[in-house]
């Protein structure tokens, strides 16, 4: 007997072992072996057994050492999940499967303890009719096949409590539910929620940074098909579930929900769709600004929409909202009325809230006079300045790859000083304790959460004690904003969250602007400052209507210019120290990807000037049908010497 087995490693491949007789009972596919790889045993997973192999007769053919599980871990939807993220986002299968699976040997299920009684604590608060009628709705799928439907609607109208009645039901069905949100703060603190809601008996978060032991309790609770709720951030979505009635998804429009840092690469809503599909349950993607791609998805009848207009507190209105210029008599970063608007306050103990998504490397060039961004001819982004190797100094337009000489003539003024600008959150930490000494300030961003006593993790408990005056960060912070005592709220920065080289960039700044005003809607005296350099050319307007006028007008551009959810892209990373090499590499890649793609941008160079290994990025688009073969030969392009390729499919990040 045979067997092939994958293991976690960049290979995507197979291997072919020889089965001994006492492990022949034990050997199927999904279960774990031990298996020597190279000079060592290795943890392997099998991924088909026979009792012929194709490999040549005289070759010597290895043997497992051993079997690890008495039975697979996953289940039988492990290889078709496996199968459809390799061809949606590519990678090597080995790295794929084992992100599903647990690859250290002693990761073994452990046993189930007895259910305790479901005593739930369900509010006593009477639902609105809107939330009665969805319930109806969608109580009548939860148990009848796949389905699939978008709670939209503003804040405060009770979307999230329909979801949690549903999965109330599910719990007391003995059935599974998944609830996602955008990212781990997020999904603590929901959970501490929820387990006063339904007991931490069955309530349970999941996230990459849990102990070993806590990953294996609820790993073994979803694997052994025990009723539970499961809050996570992206990666619960890779969970075991052996019986899953109910996935929901949290701010749907998020873009921490796309995977594309790590191994292996993959986009939450598109991943869990299929998850629910493969269970027969009911998937519920909920937001108040929901992304173009699911819009897309109602108008083509993929996805069903139940739309919320009620509120259930009854005290939403409209917010004040100001456009002001981004520096003034007091502050290089704030307008003087932003600077009266913080003290005002400061002095009413309320807390404000400051969000400057301070992104990449590159230096932006700005007019010294108005503080006009220096931005691309060809595409308006703005344009970031370089420093070649040989010592040229240049602007380049990270979008399209467009490059510019430095010497440049501001187009509001007229002005031809520029000057580099940079920094990011914790300029305006700094520029807050300048103004104002006595100000707790907080700041909210990747580099505050890396380990649990960073400060990100103390914002919303600081801010609902009194512990903190302002709160400082990237659109993480958008947590902090659930806080009752954030009464003001800005933008520090319009021009380099509208102008950046995403195409998504107007749809992103667009749900941050509409999420903060929903969500200052619900507050006494609630205010939305927005600072930019030309205040006059961006349609701020639109803050006053609805959301989903702003994302028809999106969608219309999107499709005139060709880009997703009209067509789809893969985004091919080249990196090499040789600069002719990574030249040359490129051109390999785009002559082998012309066939399949509509169109090609680029190349662009991206990262730091003072890096040793230089790195470009090219950008293909393709059509629905061609984008599966696009993605295949790409990602089994294999690089040439001394380079080295990153194969990004549906990329949100651009840096």
């Amino acid at each position: 007997m045979f067997c092939k087995v994958v293991f976690d490693v960049p290979l995507d491949r197979d291997f072919d072992y020889a089965v001994p007789l006492q492990w022949q009972d034990k050997i199927r596919p999904g279960v774990r072996v031990t298996a020597p790889f190279g000079k060592q045993l290795t943890t392997g997973l099998v991924t088909e057994v026979s009792d012929t192999t194709a490999l040549d007769s005289h070759i010597q053919i290895k043997e497992i050492a051993c079997v690890l599980d008495e039975k697979p871990l996953f289940g039988t939807d492990l290889f078709p999940l496996a199968k459809f993220m390799k061809q949606t986002w590519g990678g090597p299968i080995g790295q794929i499967l084992f992100a599903l699976v647990p690859p250290q040997a002693f990761f073994k299920l452990g046993p189930v303890s007895a259910l305790a009684d479901m005593k739930f604590h369900t509010p006593a608060f009477a639902l609105t009719s809107q939330q009665k009628d969805a319930l109806c709705i969608l109580q009548n799928y939860l148990n009848s096949g796949f389905y699939a439907a978008l709670l939209s609607g503003p804040a405060s109208c009770g979307k999230t409590e329909v979801a949690l009645r549903l999965a109330e039901q599910v719990l007391r069905g003995f059935g599974q539910g998944l609830i996602t949100l955008p990212d781990v703060l997020a999904a603590q603190n929901f959970t501490k929620e929820l387990a006063k809601r339904f007991g931490t008996e069955y309530v349970f978060c999941w996230h990459s940074k849990m102990l070993l032991s806590q990953k294996k309790k609820i790993f073994s609770l979803v694997s052994n098909g025990v009723p539970c709720l499961i809050v996570s951030a992206r990666s619960g979505a890779l969970l075991p579930f052996k019986n899953l009635r109910l996935a929901v998804m949290l701010e749907e429009e998020n873009d921490n929900y796309k995977q594309e840092e790590n191994k292996p690469y993959f986009h939450l809503r598109d991943l869990l769709s299929l998850r629910a599909k493969q269970h027969e349950a009911l998937f519920l993607p909920i937001s108040d600004t929901p992304s173009l791609e699911i819009l897309q998805q109602i108008k083509t009848g993929k996805t069903q929409e139940i739309t919320f207009t009620q509120s259930v507190t009854a005290k939403a209105q409209n917010p004040q909202y100001k456009v002001t210029e981004k520096k003034g008599q007091y502050s290089p970063l704030f307008s003087d009325f932003l600077v009266q608007e913080l003290k005002q306050n400061f002095q009413a103990k309320q807390a404000s809230l400051i969000i400057l998504n301070r992104r990449g490397y590159s230096n932006a060039y700005y007019c010294l006079n108005c503080g006009t961004y220096a931005k691309c001819k060809g595409c308006g982004a703005i344009l970031a300045r370089e420093k070649s190797g040989e010592g040229e100094d240049y602007l380049i337009c990270k979008k399209c790859g467009h490059k510019e000489p430095l010497e440049q003539t501001c187009p509001q003024c007229q002005n031809k000083i520029f000057k580099s600008r940079g920094g990011g959150t914790q300029k305006i930490v700094t520029e807050l304790g300048k103004l104002f000494p006595d100000m707790k300030v907080l700041r909210l961003d990747s580099d505050t959460l890396k380990n649990k006593s960073g400060q990100g993790y103390l914002v919303r408990k600081a801010l609902d004690e009194g512990q903190a005056d302002a709160v400082v960060g990237t659109r993480q912070a958008l947590e902090a904003a659930l806080s009752p005592r954030i009464t003001l709220a800005a933008i520090a920065d319009a021009d380099l969250e509208l102008d950046s080289p995403d195409f998504r960039a107007s749809e992103k700044f667009g749900q941050l602007l509409f999420k903060l005003r929903n969500r200052l809607a619900t507050r006494n005296n609630g205010r939305l400052v927005i600072q930019a350099s030309s205040p006059d050319i961006y349609p701020f307007e639109g803050l006053s209507g609805a959301y989903k006028i702003c994302a028809e007008e999106e969608l219309l551009a999107r499709e005139s210019f060709l880009y997703p959810p009209f067509v789809k892209m893969v985004k091919v990373l080249v990196r090499s120290k040789d600069q002719t090499l990574l030249q040359a590499e490129t051109a390999r890649i785009m002559s082998q990807a012309a066939a399949h793609a509509k169109e090609t941008l680029g190349p662009i160079r991206t990262g730091k000037k003072t890096d040793t290994l230089k790195k470009q990025y090219v950008l293909f688009k393709t059509s629905a049908g061609q984008y599966a073969a696009l993605v295949e030969l790409l990602d089994r392009l294999k690089p040439s010497k001394k380079t080295d390729l990153k194969v990004v499919a549906d990329p949100y990040d651009f840096y």
